[in-house]
This record gives C-alpha cells, structure tokens and sequence, in this order.
C-alpha cells in the first residue's frame, strides 16, 4: 500500500476540517475545487474525492478491458440472438 497517503486533521466546532497540505498537493486540490462525500455504511468507511470538472470525461474508457477478449458489437449481437 505504497500508493496510499494518511494523514490526520480534526472536526472543529463548525463541523469543519483542514484538508492536510500532503493529501491537497497531491489530489492537486485548489480553493473552489468541489468535494463529494459518500459514505460505505458496510464498511463504515467516509469516503471523499474531488468532484471531477466533466463525468463524461472521468467516465471515458471506464470498463474498456471488458472487450479486450469480445468485440462490443459481437457481444450485442450474440444477446440480441438469445432473445
């Protein structure tokens, strides 16, 4: 787990919080940048990251080692086949 960086901060009486200078460097966070708050009731866990500027273009090539074996349109086609 190399690529994981800890750090620390405290809740303040306003319920806000630093976000330490090591985890903003390098999330490469600026003043004004948006933060999305999830949290994994399973794992009990909070999770933050930096709201991307375009979902399209987070999304692009998402999954795109699932047709590395099947071609999209052979896979759609053999489905719609099954029909």
């Amino acid at each position: 787990m190399g690529h994981v960086v800890k750090s620390e901060s405290e809740i303040r009486t306003r319920y806000q919080i630093t976000i330490p200078e090591e985890i903003r460097t390098k999330a490469k966070l600026n003043i004004g940048d948006s933060l999305l708050w999830q949290y994994d009731e399973v794992r009990q866990e909070i999770i933050v990251m930096q709201k991307p500027k375009s979902f399209s273009d987070k999304l692009w090539g998402l999954g795109k080692e699932i047709w590395e074996q099947e071609p999209a349109d052979d896979y759609v086609r053999k489905e719609r086949n099954e029909w």
